[in-house]
C-alpha cells in the first residue's frame, strides 16, 4: 500500500449487512452493520464515473451511512481542482478523511467493487 493510497473494503456480515472499511496513511475506520451496501457501492461508482470524466462533484448533502445501531454517520465527497477529498463524520465529527487524484479515487472503487462479495 502507498503512503496515501485509499482502500475501500467491504466484509459480509449476517443478515446481508456489511462491514465498510476505509483505509489510508495506516489509518483504518470500519463501520458495521452497513445495511444499504449495494446502494453506497453504486453511489461510489455514480461518483468516480462523474468524477473521471471531470465534472467537478461537491456534494452538498452527504451521504448517509445507514447502520442497524442508528447511529448518524456522514461522508461527504468533493472534486475540485483535480482533487478529490472524502470526510466521514460521526456525530458531527471527523474520524476519516482522505485527499487524492480522480485516479485513485476510482481505482479504489473499482478495487471495492471487484472484492465485493458476491452474497448481495
Amino acid at each position: 500500500m502507498r503512503n496515501n493510497e485509499l482502500l475501500l473494503t467491504i466484509y459480509k456480515m449476517k443478515d446481508r449487512q456489511g462491514c465498510l472499511v476505509f483505509q489510508s496513511n495506516g489509518k483504518l475506520k470500519r463501520i458495521f452493520n452497513l445495511i444499504e451496501v449495494l446502494h453506497f457501492v453504486g453511489e461510489m461508482k455514480l461518483h468516480s464515473v462523474a468524477i473521471d470524466t471531470g465534472a467537478e462533484q461537491d456534494c452538498r448533502h452527504p451521504y448517509p451511512l445507514c447502520c442497524a445501531d442508528g447511529l448518524e454517520r456522514l461522508l461527504t465527497c468533493h472534486f475540485v481542482r483535480e482533487v478529490v477529498a472524502l470526510e466521514l463524520k460521526v456525530k458531527q465529527r471527523v474520524k476519516f478523511s482522505w485527499e487524492g487524484t480522480a485516479k485513485e479515487f476510482k481505482a479504489a472503487v473499482d478495487r471495492m467493487i471487484a472484492k465485493l462479495p458476491r452474497f448481495f
